[in-house]
């Protein structure tokens, strides 16, 4: 197994729906006499950074500059937002304000490590007028000034990687010579033309597609012959869930099997994969070796709850000892 490269030299920038992951924890010792509900004694909160702002943290896990670009509203949850950026060293920089869309906020209530509820506060809008004009020229000024070795397009659906603003950051990393990874979502799919590594989940590209996929390599390989033709994209990476991860770098394709040993929670684990792949591959590792890290970096972070970001020295052990 070839040693793992330097990240730190690396420098990412994250573009996408950012949010704050809220964990509200408690007891359950009964059920509402008022429903057939669990009744939760409250015992405390956590927040934390979540969606394109929790690929970020794995993307500086690795040892890189990282930063993350996106919107928030005018609210409470924005400044909670900034302070969490500020107490994991990231930059508010690419950061822009929408006064018409709420901070995006997953709430989770929970009990003894068990997701009992999800309350989401969003809105899915497209990121138009001022503050889209602002994130694309924080964007542009970053591509032009100190400069990007890779570019995370993270969408969720929330409204700010728009058709319009994709299209723009893709002739843009054309220009300076920037690589493009994408983790898509339904709305926008079909946009991302001419990514260096397109990597949808099996379930979003079963819904895109208009015959059956399953997480057989035959099926995989007709998918990501339409993903080829279609976006023009260079490399395909498919996450199979507890099967895996689907490759094909144009020429060769394979499955390569999960490492997962222990499921605490999966969330956040496309993060996590999408932030490896992408990394490993402005690296210059091969797309095998990178969706073989990310395998590893996967497993690791769905072995504990809540949503996290990988560890770099657990992930080098792994590595070392191959898988």
């Amino acid at each position: 197994m070839p040693a793992l490269p330097d990240f730190s030299a690396l420098r990412v920038l994250v573009v996408g729906d950012v949010m704050i992951d809220r964990y509200l924890s408690g007891r359950v010792d009964r059920i509402s006499p008022e429903a057939p509900v669990p009744v939760v004694l409250y015992q405390g909160q956590e927040d934390r950074l979540g969606g394109a702002a929790n690929v970020a943290l794995n993307v500086t896990a690795l040892g890189t500059w990282g930063a993350v670009a996106g919107a928030v509203g005018v609210d409470e949850n924005a400044e909670t937002f900034r302070r969490l950026l500020t107490d994991r060293r990231l930059s508010h920089d690419f950061i822009v304000v929408d006064p018409d869309r709420p901070t995006t906020v997953k709430t989770r209530v929970m009990s003894q490590d068990q997701q009992l509820l999800r309350i989401d506060r969003e809105s899915t809008a497209e990121l138009v007028g001022t503050a889209a004009r602002e994130l694309h020229d924080s964007i542009a000024g970053c591509m032009a000034g100190p400069g990007l070795d890779l570019i995370i397009l993270q969408d969720y659906n929330k409204g700010v990687l728009g058709g319009a603003l994709i299209t723009q950051l893709v002739a843009l990393a054309g220009e300076h010579g920037v690589r493009i990874a994408v983790d898509p979502k339904a709305t926008n799919f079909w946009a991302y033309r001419g990514a260096d590594l397109f990597k949808p989940n099996l379930r979003e590209v079963q819904q895109q597609l208009d015959f059956a996929v399953k997480p057989v390599v035959a099926d995989l390989d007709r998918a990501a012959a339409v993903l080829f033709d279609r976006l023009e994209c260079k490399q395909v990476m498919i996450t199979l869930s507890q099967h895996g991860i689907y490759t094909h770098d144009g020429e060769r394709s394979a499955i390569h099997p999960t490492r997962a040993r222990r499921i605490a929670d999966v969330s956040g684990a496309g993060d996590t994969v999408i932030a490896v792949a992408g990394c490993a591959l402005a690296a210059g590792m091969s797309l095998p070796q990178g969706a073989a890290l990310a395998n590893l970096a996967g497993a690791q972070v769905i072995a504990r709850p809540g949503v996290v970001a990988v560890d770099l020295e657990e992930l080098r052990r792994d590595w070392a000892l191959g898988g």
